[in-house]
């Protein structure tokens, strides 16, 4: 997990290729724990270079929809927009994990893989759900830490995001199990 995450670190260096490190971040995970043993950093590289053009493209979609909506929270402070914006912030939130993981283990064209993506967040909900239970259970205990045993916080950051994404992926795939 922390060579990944240090890997993860050095693709969103440049902004630009943030999506292909979360898309490798996921296959990585996906194949660690599916018995391939080539490496983390060899895995990574590898699922890095393959979806690098259509993963910074879905990037290019996902990151301004993403900040749109933290602007919206910042600079709109309106009480009437709180439900539409609880909506999308909700959609977005649930439909991020699924971007990568489809990207990684399908070929389809950018716009087919954002579709298929909303698709399947909203038809596999139950596990959507529990993906988003576990984002938001590391996330609290991320914050525990930070309040409670700030001593302990360097490993938790050294782990980062794939700790996550090693949380979720059994249920990842479970979530994806009639499209493969």
């Amino acid at each position: 997990i922390i060579v990944i995450n240090l890997l993860l670190t050095l693709t969103a260096v440049p902004v630009l290729t943030l999506g292909a490190g979360l898309t490798a971040t996921y296959d990585t995970s996906r194949r660690l724990q599916g018995e391939d043993d080539r490496g983390a950093a060899r895995i990574f590289l590898a699922s890095l270079r393959s979806n690098l053009g259509r993963a910074t493209a879905l990037w290019a979609l996902v990151a301004p929809v993403g900040a749109a909506i933290v602007a919206s929270w910042i600079f709109l402070p309106v009480p009437e927009l709180a439900v539409l914006k609880t909506l999308f912030t909700l959609v977005f939130v649930l439909v991020f994990p699924y971007v990568w993981t489809v990207q990684a283990r399908f070929e389809n064209t950018v716009l087919r893989t954002l579709r298929n993506a909303v698709v399947i967040a909203l038809a596999r909900l139950p596990y959507t759900l529990g993906i988003a239970v576990i984002h938001l259970g590391i996330g609290a205990i991320i914050v525990a830490t930070w309040n409670l045993l700030p001593q302990f916080l360097a490993f938790l950051l050294l782990l980062g995001y794939p700790l996550v994404v090693f949380g979720v992926t059994a249920m990842m795939e479970r979530a994806l199990a009639p499209y493969v």
